[in-house]
């Protein structure tokens, strides 16, 4: 059961993956509309209306603007004049269009990278202007709208959501793998604990040693074919063995004797 969870959890970096890095899949749009990057501020009498397209835009607006005035003016930050009109209302606001000067309707303007427009009631009063909704009619791309931008962040929120349960989905798989490949408790291995614990007077002694010691208690070497292999002269492999020995035995007395101390607790 954990382990279909975890699994479960660690596929949710396709969905993840998928929000995060495509912009379609098989053919059809994920997230439909042209990112323009809409932002806007609302002052008196006011919305200044900014954008974060790849480049110059040639596109024309159509925003609902709740306030108490119905005629508006607009320019961009570069001075250039906008025609606006009025295209209905509703309970919610006024929809208009912002296009370019001219007699033609929805006539697209040319908005600057990294410029602003700016939409400013006829009759300024201290009241401020809101967007209650908004659409960009770019000339090349599809057009973006509040709706679609809500729908993006929401798609960009459920991505980060799916990565970090992905990312918990990971770690528990990775500490579900470590506890696996720790080995039961045996005597055994209680042995091979305390066959590197055995010491020698220089580092290769020790090496020497507990490849010896391994070889007779658990491999089942005879000494004599275990001491074959260290090629020494037979005084001087015998005494090595001897402290060999000695070492091992002197460390398996002390933990047979704590834990008799530790078994007398019981």
């Amino acid at each position: 059961m954990m382990k279909n969870i975890r699994v479960a959890l660690i596929a949710m970096v396709v969905p993840a993956i998928t929000l995060l890095g495509l912009h379609e899949l098989g053919g059809t749009p994920i997230f439909k509309g042209y990112d323009v990057g809409f932002t806007w501020q609302s002052y008196p009498g006011k919305v200044v209306i900014s954008g974060d397209p790849e480049g110059n835009m040639s596109c024309w607006l159509r925003l609902k603007i709740r306030g108490s005035s119905t005629a508006y003016i607009s320019q961009t930050s570069t001075n250039q004049r906008l025609r606006v009109y009025e295209e209905g209302q509703d309970n919610e606001g006024h929809w208009i269009a912002v296009v370019k000067e001219g007699q033609n309707p929805q006539e697209k303007f040319e908005w600057p990278v990294g410029g602003t427009v700016t939409v400013s009631a006829v009759d300024p009063s201290r009241q401020s202007l809101f967007l209650r909704d908004w659409y960009v009619f770019p000339s090349n791309k599809n057009f973006d709208s509040q709706k679609r931008a809500r729908w993006r962040a929401i798609g960009f929120k459920l991505s980060l959501l799916f990565l970090g349960l992905s990312l918990i989905g990971a770690v528990l798989e990775g500490v579900d793998r470590v506890r696996a490949k720790r080995e039961p408790f045996s005597p055994q291995a209680c042995l091979e604990a305390l066959i590197g614990a055995v010491e020698g007077d220089t580092p290769e002694a020790s090496k020497r040693m507990r490849a010896v010691l391994e070889s007779v208690l658990i491999q089942g070497v005879t000494v004599k074919d275990a001491l074959a292999h260290l090629n020494l002269e037979p005084v001087t492999s015998m005494k090595f063995w001897f402290s060999t020995r000695r070492e091992f035995r002197s460390r398996l007395g002390h933990l047979i004797t704590e834990l008799a101390r530790y078994l007398n607790r019981l």
